[in-house]
């Protein structure tokens, strides 16, 4: 019997040591606060609007493989193989709303390309400010309250067209950093 009362006080003597230290560390953390601030900005929700599509307007279907016709933001045309016969050439035109001064990121992508042709090296015009690369990561630029961004692109043959309507068609994301 003497074993087990010197068990006993052992465990006792334990315990009573073990919580004594949860109330220590306890009593530290309270002593010790650190206000955390919490940061939020609202913004208003990004809109985009197309006024006008990407337009390449009548093509000769003799188009060859690697030939290519480029369409500036600015809606100027290079055609060195003059294949444009006809028609209406122009960037898209859209509209872009979004909170005034904020980081915005711009990128063309989900690119579908219509028969005898494929589309590459995007490039967009944000609040008339510079030619800028928008496929790949997309770019960076503060935001307009509301701005109209044009697209470019160059369209490069395939060799396969065939008379007829053969639309593509992209995506544009406008989203906040």
């Amino acid at each position: 019997m003497f074993k087990t009362n010197n068990w006993m006080k052992s465990f006792v003597v334990i315990l009573g040591s073990t919580l004594i230290g949860l109330m220590l560390a306890t009593g530290a953390v309270a002593e010790n606060p650190e206000p955390v601030t919490v940061e939020v900005t609202f913004v208003d929700p990004i809109t985009i609007t197309e006024v006008n599509a990407l337009q390449y307007g009548l093509l000769d279907q003799n188009l060859a493989d690697t030939e290519t016709i480029v369409i500036a933001p600015n809606s100027s045309v290079t055609d060195a193989s003059g294949r444009v016969v006809g028609g209406t050439q122009a960037a898209a035109d859209l509209t872009v709303t979004a909170t005034e001064s904020s980081t915005i990121n711009i990128l063309v992508d989900n690119i579908v390309n219509g028969t005898g042709y494929t589309l590459a090296t995007f490039i967009c015009d944000y609040n008339t400010g510079p030619d800028t690369a928008c496929d790949g990561a997309g770019f960076d630029v503060a935001s307009i309250a509301s701005a109209t961004l044009r697209v470019g692109v160059t369209l490069t043959g395939n060799g396969l067209a065939v008379a007829g309507v053969a639309n593509g068609r992209f995506d544009v994301t406008v989203s906040y950093q």
